[in-house]
């Protein structure tokens, strides 16, 4: 047997080998271990006349969000300029540069002074509040509204009260070029040992 012939075999075979198992991993199906997203979805509808069961479009929605909320700026008695009106929403525990200081100091006003309810305390009742704060630039709490019960009254009011209290805050930075900012803080009722 001549060198090329020595050195040509294992090759020959090193090819087929890999070949082989190429074939067999193009075989396995490595998606089943993978679950599908599960989407949840809430529908709630009023009931109304048959216009107002058709479907709006996209744009009617956000004109409708808009004039809302418009609408509920000038009761309030803020003066208001449709086009200047930006508004955005921020999670408390969030860690974008942009908001971490300002939300430092908001939570330096409300952690000092929230308690447990004690009627929740002496009940073992436990939950998690969601409390959508809203600031207006001036810092003015424009609201304070429950996104998601705890599934028990005082806890929920417990919470809201908690915002209520700490409010005014400080006004918004000119930086964030806002006219509110919403922040959405989760309260965590726990009674430990």
């Amino acid at each position: 047997m001549d060198t090329k012939e020595a050195i040509l075999w294992p090759v020959i075979i090193s090819v087929l080998i890999h070949v082989s198992l190429l074939a067999v991993a193009g075989m396995i199906d490595l998606r089943d271990n993978i679950r599908p997203m599960e989407m949840i979805s809430v529908s709630i509808k009023e009931p109304g006349s048959e216009a107002e069961k058709r479907p709006a479009s996209k744009n009617q929605n956000k004109a409708k969000e808009k004039i809302k909320s418009v609408h509920a700026q000038k009761e309030k008695g803020v003066d208001i300029n449709d086009d200047d009106w930006r508004e955005d929403t921020v999670d408390l525990g969030s860690l974008d540069i942009k908001y971490v200081t300002y939300l430092a100091k908001i939570k330096n006003r409300i952690f000092p002074i929230w308690k447990y309810p004690q009627k929740a305390y002496e009940k073992n009742e436990e939950g998690t509040v969601i409390i959508r704060i809203s600031i207006d630039a001036d810092g003015r709490l424009a609201g304070a509204t429950l996104m998601s019960s705890s599934g028990y009254a005082e806890l929920d009011e417990g919470s809201v009260g908690v915002v209520n209290a700490a409010a005014p805050f400080e006004p918004l930075p000119e930086i964030y070029n806002l006219s509110r900012l919403h922040i959405l803080a989760s309260f965590d009722y726990k009674i430990t040992d």
